[in-house]
């Protein structure tokens, strides 16, 4: 180190000294601290006609600050139905309302998001603040990642060592992309949510001024009012369940209670969730055949009520009212957003009377005394970590002779996933034919393709005979 760098260095360290006393003053001088959860009735309050209840004021704003977010994720995040979310939407966007008067009428308490920043906080910085803040204990806090190989939502402590990606960074929650961290929690409670733009440890965006420091000091009335909130969601769980009854019957509800608490236990992933689904909607065309088998030797067809309650788009948003009391809240995400999908399929096709919700098969199981694995050096861009090291897979399906490679990542362990993925894929092909999963995909492509055909070579049959019309009547 030269003389003249001394100085220099000396006045780098005092300018960054005053940046993070100055970050750390700001914290302390937010506005108005505002709450985001929803206020829920004491235990005592709790009675069964009020099961349904009504939207409360902090329902609606915080709908109505998430309005850009889909139905399912409303749905999900609220622990409503979705026909009931899209309702109360058209309601609190309606003028004429009394929910969009009640919502917006009056309301000058909104000055207080002046002071917060219309910006949201960057995780990295938000990450920083819990690794540097001496009044923070790190060990309490945990993120939700994207896991791009098992394409799930993964939560991993913050203090979780770095074993799997590459670099120089021990801590995995530094070591991990940004773009790949999707939200940060306190204990139970989320602090930071990129889809929601929610910051309650900066205060910025959603977060409305609220800092960690009053997450903190509150979090025991959260826990308890979350509590309350589970009470309540039993009570609806048991009117859900009661109406359920009128339509599938009691021995369908408990295969319905089954399969729910084996997916709820299961490691599942969006195959499970939808054949979970698709077996629902199977336990409803049962219990339609039989009523309308029992019905026909008195009316021989079903009376209009029950032609409402056997209604399929009635059931499956029923069935999300159900769903969305689920504890987890990804699974509970997953599985609205198949109910959603298959809705819409019926309303398209406006056909209920069978099952439309086929869905390619499961993966066929790799066994691993069947593969031969093999490591080899790589080849390529990616520098000496490729081109030195042995991270490049090759698996060989004994019993089929199938062969595949893998060499998209740097990661062994991640290249090893990717190629087994690969391996049943192919295994399937090789097994279904044109009902693999990569041959329907082909065959809903050729039909497709085969359809635009035929809608353009319509549209140009149209336009010839209104050209020719057009000379008839010119001449």
């Amino acid at each position: 180190m030269t003389r003249r760098s001394v100085p220099l260095l000396f006045g780098m360290m005092i300018i960054r000294s005053f940046k993070f006393t100055r970050a750390f003053s700001s914290l302390h001088s937010q506005g108005v601290q505002r709450r985001l959860f929803v206020q829920y009735a004491t235990a005592d309050e709790l009675k069964m006609d009020n099961i349904y209840m009504e939207w409360s004021l902090d329902d609606d704003k915080i709908l109505h600050q998430n309005r850009h977010l889909s139905s399912v994720r409303l749905a999900s995040m609220l622990g409503r139905g979705m026909h009931g979310v899209e309702a109360r939407m058209k309601k609190i966007t309606n003028v004429d309302s009394a929910a969009y008067r009640r919502l917006f009428a009056g309301d000058n308490n909104d000055d207080s998001e002046d002071s917060a920043s219309n910006k949201l906080t960057p995780v990295k910085e938000v990450l920083r603040r819990i690794q540097w803040d001496p009044s923070l204990d790190s060990s309490s806090f945990s993120i939700i990642h994207y896991d791009r190989v098992e394409d799930t939502l993964c939560e991993t402590p913050f203090e979780a060592e770095n074993e799997s990606i590459s670099g120089k960074e021990r801590k995995f929650v530094f070591a991990l992309p940004e773009h790949r961290i999707e939200a940060v929690k306190y204990l139970d409670r989320v602090v930071w949510d990129k889809e929601t733009r929610l910051d309650v440890v900066f205060g910025s965006m959603n977060g409305r001024g609220e800092t960690i420091d009053k997450v903190i000091e509150h979090y025991d009335d959260w826990k308890r009012e979350k509590e309350e909130k589970k009470q309540r969601n039993q009570l609806r769980q048991v009117e859900i369940l009661k109406e359920m009854r009128t339509i599938l019957e009691e021995k369908r509800v408990a295969t319905l209670k089954e399969m729910s608490s084996n997916l709820i236990r299961s490691e599942w992933d969006n195959e499970g969730v939808k054949d979970y689904v698709k077996r629902v909607v199977i336990l409803y065309f049962d219990a339609r055949k039989d009523r309308e088998d029992d019905e026909s030797d008195i009316d021989n067809a079903l009376d209009e009520e029950k032609e409402v309650a056997f209604d399929i788009i009635y059931f499956l948003n029923l069935f999300s009212d159900l769903v969305a009391l689920l504890p987890d809240e990804p699974l509970r995400g997953e599985v609205l957003m198949e109910v959603q999908s298959v809705i819409n399929r019926s309303q398209d096709t406006g056909d209920n009377s069978s099952d439309k919700t086929q869905q390619p098969i499961a993966l066929p199981e790799l066994k691993e005394d069947e593969i031969e694995e093999k490591f080899v050096k790589g080849s390529g861009a990616g520098g000496q970590k490729v081109n030195k090291t042995s991270n490049r897979v090759i698996l060989v399906h004994t019993p089929t002779g199938l062969r595949v490679e893998c060499q998209d990542t740097r990661s062994l362990q991640q290249n090893r996933k990717i190629a087994r993925k690969r391996l049943r894929l192919k295994l399937d092909a090789f097994i279904n034919g044109e009902s693999s999963r990569e041959g329907q995909k082909a065959t809903k492509a050729v039909t497709k393709k085969a359809k635009n055909k035929a809608r353009s070579k319509r549209r140009r049959q149209q336009k010839n005979q209104n050209q020719s019309d057009e000379g008839v009547v010119i001449n």
